[in-house]
């Protein structure tokens, strides 16, 4: 019986992040939208840049393809990122936290 709680727990934990990093990002979104309008522009064109160099690393036909593909996705692909993003820096803090706790 405790396996199966102690992985339930785990799966707790994993859509518990996933929701507070989702949430924390979008509240971002507004605070921009509302605040600091210049962070969304840079966000846009740092997104919009990135795409253009990865579908730029594609052959002809593809490239071009997937890059209106998700051209047509922007606001999507944006706040996807800035998840991903986010996720990675929390993750990379929460290492390092926990590295630094254990060696006490």
């Amino acid at each position: 019986m405790a396996p199966r709680w102690d992985r339930s727990k785990e799966r707790l934990r994993s859509h518990l992040f996933r929701a507070w990093t989702a949430l924390a990002v979008l509240a971002g979104f507004v605070y921009g939208l509302v605040y600091a309008p210049e962070w969304l522009t840079w966000w846009k064109h740092a997104t919009n840049a990135m795409v253009e160099a990865g579908c730029g690393l594609l052959p002809y036909p593809w490239g071009d393809r997937v890059e209106a593909t998700l051209g047509n996705f922007g606001m999507w692909v944006q706040i996807t990122l800035a998840i991903l993003a986010f996720r990675s820096l929390v993750w990379l803090l929460m290492t390092a936290t926990g590295l630094v706790w254990r060696r006490r």
